[in-house]
């Protein structure tokens, strides 16, 4: 409502000025006295004229201010007649009070109903065209501002399924592991066809389960494993598992599977020591502990798994937790099972 161009100053200064002219050149030609303009165009009515429009234009801005920030009626049809009437009214009524002012302390006499009627009309007419300002730019806002969030729900929705299509694919992981294949190929080619299956099964499984909400505990470390065997190849420090993990509960597909990259990426790399990750459970968790050595300039942080915690927090009403335990960390996995959602795929 504020951006609207009549309450800008210099329009509330000048506007009066050019309406109160049109007013009085309307009511020469309406009296057929035109010709008056040749003697004096700067007479006392021309001003009599812009200052009922300064009065006008001011109230019937005052009125679209007041009129926005009144509650009731909420319906807006309502509120539009309400306001139509009460300012057509006090048009009327500030009219004729000032025309009856003018005409019998400045000019003398009484003004007659032909020339109250022509004062009113005229002005009327001006209170309206303000409320047509005032109605189209309220729709005109309306449909805008409908068509920047349709715009902006699109642009969203484009970049979630973008950010989706990058997490499945895992352009990292992918581009790594085709470098790291390239190399092997020309030295070790047993060992490239080894990555290669591993590879293979990894991404077999990304793809397959992208589309599906909820996976078996048991899928997905049966995939870890393959996992591990791909990362074995990449200049990253190698990981030992300990401990078979859950067999009854449900985790969002590849939930495991980014945890278990973020530790990795985020750890030293060696080639003398091993990473050893210990898998358990609890009666609500599946935990991953494990001792981290992390890197100066990429350490591990809950940020980084932001996507699987607000995937969780879907299903769960228990978060997914980093405990920190010196000298070992401890993420917990909440246990989601079948009556947890009804939106498992199949």
């Amino acid at each position: 409502m504020k951006k609207l161009f009549i309450h800008h100053p210099l329009f509330r200064l000048l506007s009066p000025l050019f309406s109160g002219t049109l007013v009085y050149l309307l009511i020469l030609l309406i009296n057929n006295n035109i010709g008056q303009l040749e003697e004096a165009f700067l007479g006392q009515e021309l001003y009599v004229c812009i200052g009922l429009a300064y009065l006008i234009q001011e109230y019937a801005r005052l009125s679209l201010l007041g009129f926005a920030r009144l509650k009731k009626p909420s319906s807006f049809p309502t509120k539009l007649l309400l306001h139509l009437i009460s300012s057509i009214a006090l048009c009327i009524g500030l009219v004729s009070l000032a025309m009856f002012l003018y005409f019998t302390e400045v000019l003398g006499y009484t003004p007659n109903g032909r020339e109250l009627f022509i004062f009113n009309i005229i002005f009327v007419v001006v209170t309206m065209i303000y409320l047509i300002l005032y109605l189209s730019h309220q729709f005109l806002y309306k449909i805008n501002t409908e068509r920047l969030a349709m715009e902006t729900a699109n642009k969203q929705e484009v970049e979630a399924d973008f950010l989706k299509f990058k997490r499945g694919i895992n352009p990292d992981l992918l581009f790594e592991s085709l470098e790291s294949l390239l190399v092997l190929m020309k030295k070790r080619p047993d060992a490239a066809e080894a990555q290669s299956d591993y590879f293979s099964s990894v991404y077999r499984y990304i793809l397959s389960k992208k589309n599906l909400e909820l996976v078996p505990i048991g899928e997905e470390l049966n995939v870890l494993n393959e996992f591990l065997g791909l990362f074995a190849y990449l200049p990253y420090r190698k990981i030992r598992l300990k401990g078979a993990g859950p067999n009854k509960a449900w985790v969002v597909p590849g939930s495991v599977l980014a945890i278990v990259e973020r530790i990795i990426r985020t750890t030293i790399a060696s080639e003398d020591q091993k990473l050893l990750l210990e898998l358990g459970e609890d009666a609500d968790s599946i935990k991953i502990k494990y001792r981290p050595e992390e890197r100066l300039l990429q350490g591990f942080r809950m940020e980084d798994l932001a996507d699987v915690a607000r995937n969780y927090e879907f299903y769960s009403d228990r978060p997914l937790k980093i405990l920190e335990e010196a000298p070992y960390r401890t993420i917990e996995i909440p246990k989601l099972n079948w009556n947890e959602s009804s939106h498992i795929g199949g």
